[in-house]
């Protein structure tokens, strides 16, 4: 334990001042009770905390100049996921400044007369499948009906589909797209 020190120990007058011989009688009346504490679990707990968060504030990302960081402070071409110091709010603005923003295509492509055929069957089954519920006298007929089409359908997509592992380019493509 370190002695109390007050604004009167800082004169030059070599008398103490009753404040500080208080503080001595009460360290020296509790010198056991003080080490005790001072040893504890607790205060060892005190001390690595108190340590942890002085090693934290000794160093700031403020401090740090940006050729630490990756990329080195170099200029380069702003990609499309870097920060341009705008909101998304601002998506209006942002588009009207101009880019090389080039929008998808969305274009299908060819769809197979096939799949075609067997996605109406699964659309057309289900939607009898649901005409059951509505007319009771036709659920009979309804049911037989859209129960093969939707099974019929189904079955023949599953048959058409292709297999992850047979839409991969080469043995290194693993599946993942952009």
């Amino acid at each position: 334990m370190t002695d109390h020190k007050d604004s009167n120990a800082s004169r030059d007058d070599s008398t103490p001042s009753p404040d500080d011989e208080a503080w001595r009688d009460f360290v020296a009346g509790h010198s056991d009770d003080l080490n005790a504490v001072e040893r504890s679990r607790a205060a060892k707990k005190f001390e690595k905390q108190a340590k942890r968060r002085e090693k934290e504030a000794l160093l700031s990302v403020n401090d740090l100049d940006p050729s630490a960081f990756a990329g080195g402070g170099m200029p380069r071409a702003a990609g499309p996921r870097d920060f341009t110091g705008s909101s998304w709010l601002d998506a209006d603005d942002v588009m009207d400044q101009g880019s090389d923003f080039v929008p998808p295509n969305p274009e299908i492509g060819h769809v197979r007369t096939s799949k075609l055929v067997l996605w109406a069957m699964v659309v057309v089954g289900v939607a009898a499948l649901a005409g059951c519920l509505m007319l009771p006298s036709l659920s009979s007929l309804l049911g037989a009906v859209g129960g093969a089409l939707t099974i019929i359908g189904g079955t023949g997509l599953l048959m058409l589909h292709k297999g992850h592992t047979q839409t991969r380019a080469d043995e290194f493509d693993d599946g993942a797209r952009v």
